[in-house]
């Protein structure tokens, strides 16, 4: 994304405290925190506490930032900002255009006695937002990202405020799923810096938002208002639909799961930001990299015989903390750990339940992690094969039943746009079998691997760093 300058400005401004829309001359009573559940480690405390003392967000005892924002809050917000810190905007705005009118009883489900009942009429009246039907506002539904950032371009042109522009307008892997009436609307926001996509540029239009996220973006518009704009500083359009024909001119980005090879080898620093989760074929990696540091500050959640279904049930998962003792639900632990890309291999002690009861189990386990860590990145490894020589054989688990799983998790990762890293080639014998060089067990369970291997896998992984990641 291409930065221009007055980017550093513009930032430092939208991300200050509150000390721009208050004049401390005033003498303003001293302010004390109403939410019990906003306390300052929160990343979102500033954004919370500087709205509500701007008079903006309504003081409660539990502000509750990690549900998710409905649409009578967020146009309760904006309300309050146009009838308090906006409030010489509005006056000048209807001095000059006249106060807008709207039936008062149009929907059925917000009623004079309702607590979003002006806050309602009056973005309605000002083509803010519409209804959800003929007749229906649904104050309690959710908003999406990009209705979230059609209603704030929207409120930002009502109020006459100037927005900088932060950054070039970028199209996101999923820019043409954005819905036509909200592509400038976005682009708008995200050249102001009130928006931004994933650390895996999709923009996902469709997500919705937390409460404490709506209050972030709301508290950007309302710093942006006290900006001085500089001399020859480029601005953002806010003319409805003035960044559409962008949209013409964007091809489809098309995903491709399986990642290629690369001629280097990716930093080992990337790996600092990983978490590894397997069973007792990856044990060997987590120790060859406890005892190398090949793979960085990679951390490792693996567990002995731990397949999906059985995590499913929690008969076995992995110990975190390490020495805790607690085996916590997988996606928490992906969770305490702070990563941001996940590396699984799973499914040698789950595919002699058949192909389609293991790929659904390892489909849970997946979308259990990407549902309580939504901004991590899946990479699935595929499962290594066996040597000629393994005890394990049958006629349920051998290289060709490997094969399957794998094929059917490659497909998975291309439809759930999630990365697949082909380990097992880099193991392979002219006929498809494990090695016996690289592995530990020869002549028993001929799975697993020495540290010649792991040494090998290292390697494949380095040369194997998704690109977009990077």
């Amino acid at each position: 994304m291409k930065q221009f300058v007055g980017w550093f400005l513009v930032f430092m401004i939208l991300f200050s405290s509150g000390s721009l829309l208050r004049d401390p001359s005033q003498g303003q009573e001293e302010w004390k925190n109403p939410y019990i559940d906003v306390t300052q480690d929160l990343w979102s405390y500033q954004y919370i506490t500087e709205l509500n003392k701007a008079g903006v967000l309504p003081s409660e005892e539990y502000f509750r930032g990690q549900e998710e924002g409905t649409r009578g809050d967020f146009v309760l917000y904006l309300y309050n900002m146009d009838n308090g810190v906006f409030e010489e905007r509005k006056k000048d705005r209807e001095k000059e255009q006249g106060e807008p009118q709207t039936d008062p009883a149009k929907f059925a489900d917000v009623g004079g006695d309702n607590p979003y009942y002006n806050a309602v009429y009056w973005a309605y009246a000002n083509n803010l937002v519409g209804g959800t039907g003929d007749t229906t506002f649904s104050p309690d539904g959710t908003l999406s990202r990009e209705q979230v950032c059609t209603i704030l371009a929207r409120f930002a042109a009502l109020e006459g405020i100037t927005l900088i522009q932060a950054v070039e307008p970028d199209q996101f892997k999923d820019s043409l799923d954005i819905a036509e009436y909200a592509r400038s609307g976005v682009t708008a926001c995200q050249m102001a810096g009130i928006v931004k996509g994933y650390e895996d540029n999709f923009f996902y239009p469709e997500n919705t938002m937390t409460r404490e996220e709506c209050a972030a973006v709301v508290y950007r518009v309302m710093a942006a208002a006290s900006m001085e704009v500089p001399e020859g500083s480029k601005t953002v359009d806010l003319t409805p639909g003035a960044y559409d024909s962008l949209y013409d001119n964007y091809e489809p980005l098309t995903f491709t799961a399986l990642v290629p090879a690369s001629d280097t080898e990716g930093p080992v620093s990337f790996f600092d930001q990983t978490v590894f989760i397997g069973d007792s074929i990856s044990m060997t990696l987590e120790s060859y990299c406890a005892a190398s540091g090949a793979l960085g500050g990679a951390k490792f959640l693996c567990a002995g015989s731990m397949s999906p279904t059985n995590m499913l049930t929690g008969q076995i998962l992995p110990e975190y903390p390490k020495g805790s003792g607690q085996k916590p639900p997988i996606e928490d632990s992906v969770a305490a750990t702070g990563a941001k890309v996940v590396y699984v291999m799973l499914g040698m002690d789950n595919i002699a339940y058949g192909i389609d009861r293991s790929t659904s189990d390892y489909l849970t386990i997946l979308n259990n992690i990407v549902t309580k860590n939504p901004d991590v990145q899946i990479i699935i490894q595929s499962v290594t094969p066996m040597t000629d020589s393994s005890t394990s054989t049958s006629e349920k688990l051998n290289n060709d039943q490997i094969n399957a799983f794998n094929a059917k998790m490659q497909e998975y990762c291309q439809e759930n746009q999630w990365y697949y890293v082909n380990v097992a080639e880099a193991f392979k014998d002219a006929n498809g079998f494990l090695q016996k060089e690289y592995c530990s067990d020869v002549n028993s369970m001929g799975m697993h691997f020495t540290y010649d291997g792991a040494k090998v896998w290292v390697n494949y992984l380095k040369t194997h760093i998704p690109e977009d990641l990077l």
